[in-house]
């Protein structure tokens, strides 16, 4: 699901289930924040990619759904929050390099990396209402970003945003020919790789105080919970996994 790969001062972090657009499972989750906290030990930049002509397509509904009473929502929640949040909290930069759909999860790390760099082939969208479910990150982030307007655009519609929008908006650093994706991360790299650890370190746990709450994770494990429990959210689960039926 999750593949790692350090280079000299560089972990490039995979999602690799191209079958399955890079789709998330619970197991995937922790995979990916185990990723995330060996780059963060090993390197001085972490670089998170997808397999295949997606980025992520976010977690995979019909795999968590499939558990049952196996995992509570409260389990599932916390799974989120640690991957989701987890490329502000490590204390090295994490470039995406986003070649392909971001959606839903696989959005919200993009926007929780420090730096993208997209082709015009990423689209991005959050489309976790439409099937009884919210973004927990995009809710707590994005709308610093993008604007509160716009974040609540994409959260209620679910209608996915192009490659040059995604800029426009404060999603991405760059937006670069399909040829041109790996020399842009490259040139980034290198120029994160010359500042000072100490001083990356520092900048990045400042900027994370400014905007990050102490109990954002407790009412993420409370909302998603509640939401899990809702007739008109399981239904709209439901319906989705039949196929729109």
């Amino acid at each position: 699901m999750i593949r790692y790969d350090l280079t000299d001062e560089v972990a490039t972090v995979t999602f690799d289930r191209p079958e399955k657009r890079n789709a998330l499972t619970l197991d995937g989750l922790a995979e990916f924040r185990e990723a995330l906290d060996r780059g963060a030990e090993e390197a001085r930049v972490v670089v998170l990619r997808g397999a295949g002509d997606a980025f992520c397509a976010g977690d995979d509904i019909a795999s968590v759904a499939g558990l049952g009473e196996e995992v509570a929502p409260a389990t599932l929640a916390t799974r989120l929050y640690d991957a989701l949040f987890g490329p502000e909290q490590v204390e090295v930069p994490v470039i995406a390099a986003v070649d392909g759909p971001a959606y839903g999860g696989g959005f919200e790390v993009v926007a929780a990396a420090d730096l993208a760099v997209a082709t015009a082939d990423a689209a991005f969208a959050l489309p976790e209402a439409t099937i009884g479910a919210y973004p927990p990150y995009a809710v707590a982030r994005v709308g610093e970003a993008c604007g509160r307007k716009r974040l609540l655009e994409l959260a209620l519609t679910g209608e996915p945003i192009d490659a040059e929008t995604a800029r426009e908006w404060g999603l991405c650093n760059r937006l670069v020919e399909d040829s041109e994706l790996d020399d842009a991360v490259a040139e980034l790299t290198e120029a994160v790789c010359s500042v000072p650890g100490p001083s990356v370190a520092l900048v990045k746990r400042y900027v994370r105080a400014a905007s990050a709450d102490p109990d954002e994770r407790a009412r993420l494990v409370e909302g998603f919970s509640a939401v899990a429990d809702e007739p008109d959210c399981l239904a709209a689960a439901e319906r989705f996994l039949s196929g729109g039926e």
